[in-house]
């Protein structure tokens, strides 16, 4: 992305985080979307069936007991979130597959995505030659900044051509796949869990498993059970957050890593799509200038999109804006911190046309039916 184009709308890019986000900011088309979202709950919480969700995904043993005298829970922990880093300047991402595929937006997607023949081709090809189908094997996927990617799911059917993949077990349930001409690791722990390394960072994969496998009761991650809700979840570090502002924000980007612990990101796509990025750090003035700074932000960026014709990107900020009264769960809360959040409520109708499905409105010789025009709000 040009450095011209994320000028005045990078809090947008930074909080929505998702490619969403760079596909909204990508663009200037001047198509409005012709119904603005109802009134949605944002994703502060685990609904009902996410706690069930991740109960059920709570598979590997306890930790290690805590010395005798010492009063601890002993529960059973989510492998996903095991296999990610515990480093806090770290970020991870994790997208629930299974439920994004029934949202309304990903469904539009979808059916843009498969209706182009070399998109199909891809899909097939992958699954002719790994033995996975990416939109029926796979439950959800982790993602981390170390490059790590963690997908669960089914792959017992899962193979890698022996003239091209060195083999090797690792651990006590993890195989490990080298790829010979770029070093690249993929392994297999048990039949559910798939890990990569597209990087070829040498001993991603193996660190992985051996926090799989580890017992230490002093072993942590970077995503908590807590937060394991809505569709898509993580945590994303200061430095990271500060990465993805423009060279011309470097003041507001120090203050970020001075200040912010760590930004939670939670995305609904149930509906239309509610996203919640809380903001943590130290209870003080400065979180309190830093909220102000961050609204300032999204009314300049509104102005400015506004001014260079961008309609797509003034459209979006409309949708956004700085709760500085973040509402968290008394056992979450903290008396030494504080907590403001950037919402976006992002309606389908805006979104339906970006994404994959905006090379499909942009190319004419494609043999497409058009969707019919939503009917006017009453």
């Amino acid at each position: 992305m040009r450095p011209t184009k994320r000028r005045g709308v990078w809090l947008a890019a930074a909080m929505v985080l998702l490619a969403l986000a760079a596909w909204l900011m990508s663009r200037g088309d001047k198509e409005k979307p012709a119904v603005r979202p109802r009134k949605i709950e944002f994703p502060r919480h685990p609904k009902q069936a996410e706690w069930e969700r991740a109960s059920r995904r709570r598979t590997l043993p306890p930790l290690t007991a805590p010395p005798p005298g010492v009063e601890a829970p002993q529960w059973k922990r989510d492998p996903v979130l095991a296999a990610l880093p515990a480093d806090p300047k770290r970020s991870a991402m994790v997208f629930e597959i299974e439920a994004l595929k029934e949202s309304p937006i990903m469904q539009i997607w979808l059916d843009c995505m498969l209706s182009r023949g070399e998109e199909r081709a891809g899909l097939a090809r992958l699954k002719d030659r790994y033995g996975i189908d990416v939109l029926e094997d796979v439950e959800r996927i982790a993602t981390s900044s170390t490059g790590l990617m963690v997908l669960q799911g089914s792959f017992e059917g899962a193979k890698f051509e022996r003239e091209r993949w060195s083999t090797r077990t690792y651990g006590e349930k993890g195989i490990l796949y080298e790829e010979k001409d770029t070093g690249r690791v993929v392994a297999t722990w048990g039949p559910d869990l798939l890990l990569a390394d597209p990087r070829a960072e040498p001993g991603l994969v193996e660190d992985a498993i051996d926090r799989l496998e580890s017992t230490d009761p002093t072993q942590g991650s970077i995503l908590q059970e807590h937060q394991a809700y809505s569709d898509v979840y993580g945590v994303l570090s200061p430095d990271d957050l500060s990465n993805m502002l423009p060279s011309d924000q470097d003041q507001l980007a120090e203050r970020i890593r001075e200040t912010v612990e760590r930004v939670e990101i939670h995305i609904d796509a149930s509906e239309d799509v509610a996203v919640v990025a809380e903001v943590a750090g130290p209870a003080g003035q400065e979180m309190k200038d830093l909220s102000r700074l961050f609204g300032a932000a999204l009314s300049m960026g509104r102005l400015n999109a506004k001014r260079e014709g961008r309609d797509e990107l003034a459209e979006l900020l409309d949708y956004a804006k700085v709760e500085t009264q973040a509402r968290r769960p008394p056992w979450e809360s903290k008396p030494e911190e504080q907590r403001f959040s950037v919402d976006v409520a992002l309606p389908v109708e805006l979104l339906k046309n970006l994404g994959p499905c905006r090379r499909d409105r942009r190319d004419p010789d494609r043999d497409v039916e058009p969707e019919p025009e939503p009917a006017p709000p009453r």
